[in-house]
């Protein structure tokens, strides 16, 4: 129960009107009315609750990044992110949700790592949280990969949007899949659920529930944090940031992807990695030194060039000249003590 300073009490004391300690209906003295503002600020922030210092408008598109442990995993301890983009269209009475799984930033920094031995592409474990640059392009608008997005279609329902299920199987040896979609309080603090059912009538269905509750809404309704639960066995806590609009990738012609797809091939061969091991050693004999990330650029530049047709003999000398004229054009680094 809130109390008044002491020396304000008198004003409440009991006494007839208009005299000491009585104060006019519908006026409260002068030195009360700055307490009185503050109580009534007070009431009305409790009255509120969290979700009502900003609304949530859900319509546009939104950057989802996740943190989580599984405890499924051998390394249950270690962190781990996924990202994805949500995307939703309002109308009347329907609302459109669509998920791209397949998030591309302009700079992968901190994401995605090559794996020694195979030069494969491998995401970073740990909890990615975007650079100012990522935060940017973030706010720019990301690229998004078709393969893999799915799209639901959801009917409001009273506070909620859900999307509709289909009947079960009809037969012992018929399979089913199905998903269904909802969103709980989606303009105060929305509640995601995503729940995947298989199952046919002679075997016990299999059922996987993906929940991501808000629990702050933040940045006037551009920002969403809560946590994250997967089947109870991936848990952890989600991020849901207001993005720009989605960018589709550039097609690339039919040449392009079966040069792609040979760098590719290239990249984890045994046959491309040996045509490069000299590299390191002509280097030095040049008197250039690399760190591992710049000599991993310049492999990847070799293979790249490998890929073309063009003899290993060939791209290692290219290359070297390469790095001797950045080398050459880069200011000289500054002596110790100066």
């Amino acid at each position: 129960m809130a109390q008044l300073p002491r020396r304000l009490a008198p004003h409440l004391s009991a006494g007839p009107a208009g005299g000491p300690g009585f104060a006019r209906p519908g006026r409260a003295p002068r030195e009360l009315r700055p307490a009185a503002r503050s109580l009534c600020a007070l009431a009305f922030l409790a009255a509120a609750g969290p979700a009502a210092a900003a609304g949530v408008d859900l319509a546009g598109t939104w950057h989802v990044l996740v943190h989580y442990r599984d405890a499924a995993a051998p390394n249950s301890e270690t962190e781990r992110w996924e990202d994805r983009l949500w995307v939703f269209e309002v109308s009347s009475s329907r609302l459109r949700w669509t998920e791209y799984p397949i998030v591309i930033f302009e700079d992968e920094t901190g994401r995605f790592e090559r794996r020694a031995g195979t030069g494969q592409y491998a995401r970073v474990l740990g909890a990615w949280q975007p650079s100012p640059a990522q935060l940017a392009n973030l706010r720019e608008g990301l690229a998004a990969n078709d393969r893999g997005s799915e799209t639901k279609s959801l009917r409001r329902r009273g506070d909620a949007w859900s999307s509709e299920t289909r009947s079960g199987a009809t037969g012992a040896s018929v399979i089913t899949y199905q998903e269904k979609w909802g969103i709980d309080d989606p303009e105060g603090l929305p509640v995601f659920e995503q729940v995947d059912v298989l199952g046919s009538e002679s075997a016990e269905g299999m059922e996987g529930r993906t929940v991501l509750r808000s629990e702050r809404v933040l940045e006037d309704g551009a920002l969403l944090v809560g946590s994250y639960d997967r089947d109870g066995t991936r848990r952890g806590t989600f991020q849901m940031r207001r993005a720009g609009e989605r960018r589709e990738l550039a097609k690339k012609t039919q040449s392009e992807l079966q040069r792609q797809g040979l760098a590719r091939g290239l990249m984890s061969s045994e046959e491309a990695r040996r045509a490069m091991e000299p590299l390191r050693g002509e280097l030095a004999q040049a008197g250039i030194e690399l760190d591992d990330r710049e000599m991993g650029r310049l492999v990847e530049r070799g293979i790249e060039l490998l890929s073309r047709g063009e003899e290993p003999e060939d791209v290692r000398r290219r290359l070297v000249d390469a790095a001797k004229k950045e080398r050459a054009a880069s200011p000289p680094a500054p002596e110790a003590g100066r």
